[in-house]
C-alpha cells in the first residue's frame, strides 16, 4: 500500500472498516458508518504509528487488550482493513499534536482496553473513547454530543461510535481508500 505519508500530521485521526468480528458488530449496530475503528497519528523518528484500543490484536501470546501503538501501515494492513481514512481537525494543528501525545501517555501507561464501552470511565478505553478522550483534553469535542443509541440483544446501550466523530463537519479528508 502507497501512502502519502507527507501529507499527514501528528493527530490527524484514521479510521478503517475492519475485518474482525467486533468490527463486524459495530457495523451492524450503526447501519450509517463506514468505519468500524478509530485511532490518532503519531510521528516518531519520521515513522508514522496510529495509537489505538483495540480487542483480539495481540503482540505477544498473553498480551492484553489495551491501548496500543502500531506501525501505519499495519494498521491499514489487507488483513485488517478494507477501507480506511485519514482525517484532520480544521485549524487545530497545535491541539492535534498535543492529543497526540496524550495517546502516547496513555499507552505508556498501560492502559487496558474497555470491555463494558463506559464512557464515563476514563481507567480504560475503548478505541472512540480515547481518540475523543485525548482531543477532549485540548478543549475539542470530536463527537459534538453524539452517540449511538444501540438495541442489539446483549449490546443495547449508548455508545460512542467511530461514526459518530467521521460526522464532524470540521474533520476534513486527507486520505481514504
Amino acid at each position: 500500500m502507497d501512502l502519502p505519508v507527507d501529507k499527514f500530521h501528528e493527530g490527524d485521526i484514521v479510521f478503517r472498516r475492519g475485518m474482525g468480528l467486533t468490527s463486524q458488530i459495530v457495523l451492524a449496530a450503526d447501519s450509517k458508518g463506514t468505519y468500524s475503528h478509530i485511532g490518532i497519528l503519531k510521528q516518531i523518528d519520521n515513522n508514522w504509528y496510529v495509537i489505538h484500543a483495540v480487542p483480539g490484536e495481540p503482540d505477544y501470546k498473553g498480551d492484553a487488550d489495551r491501548v496500543k501503538i502500531d506501525d501505519l501501515y499495519r494498521f491499514f494492513a489487507p488483513d485488517r482493513a478494507s477501507r480506511g481514512a485519514v482525517m484532520r481537525v480544521d485549524g487545530e494543528s497545535q491541539a492535534a499534536q498535543r492529543a497526540a501525545q496524550h495517546a502516547l501517555a496513555l499507552f505508556e501507561a498501560g492502559v487496558l482496553f474497555d470491555h463494558d464501552y463506559n464512557l464515563t470511565d476514563t481507567t480504560q478505553m475503548y478505541c472512540t473513547e480515547l481518540v475523543n478522550y485525548v482531543y477532549q483534553k485540548e478543549g475539542i469535542d470530536l463527537s459534538e454530543g453524539r452517540l449511538s443509541h444501540i438495541n442489539i440483544p446483549g449490546l443495547g446501550g449508548t455508545y460512542l461510535l467511530p461514526n459518530d466523530i467521521a460526522q464532524n463537519q470540521k474533520l476534513q479528508i486527507i486520505y481514504s481508500f
